[in-house]
């Protein structure tokens, strides 16, 4: 079989979800990231700042800056319609039945780290 160039790409067809919620059924559909993508998302979660008088590499962690980056690059609709600028605005109670369905940053930190053999690394 012939390999295509459609083989080393990520789909950007989104995959439906059912999301039950506090508030009632939410369906999500969520594209998944690609490879560029996910090093994006991961640099809206830690950034590293020198700190100037301890003369250490301080990391910063965004947790927000994560979810905000995931939700309106992942999610390409909701049923009921929610505008992307309001996936921001979900409430806690939704938005912790939503994450379920979305790219978690272990699910990242893993599909980044590789071993020696080239085979994923395990998180520790």
């Amino acid at each position: 079989m012939a390999l295509k160039a459609n083989d080393f790409l990520t789909s950007s067809a989104p995959a439906r979800h059912e999301v039950d919620t506090p508030a009632g059924k939410l369906v999500v559909y969520v594209r998944p990231l690609s490879w560029l993508q996910q090093q994006e998302a991961i640099s809206k979660f830690v950034d590293f700042a020198m700190d100037e008088d301890a003369g250490e590499v301080i990391p910063s962690v965004d947790f927000g800056g994560y979810w905000g980056y995931i939700l309106t690059h992942c999610i390409t609709d909701t049923e009921p319609k929610i505008p992307k600028r309001d996936l921001r605005n979900l409430s806690p109670e939704v938005g912790a039945e939503v994450m379920k369905v979305l790219p978690g940053l272990e699910d990242l930190m893993s599909a980044l780290s590789v071993g020696e053999d080239g085979e994923p690394a395990p998180l520790e």
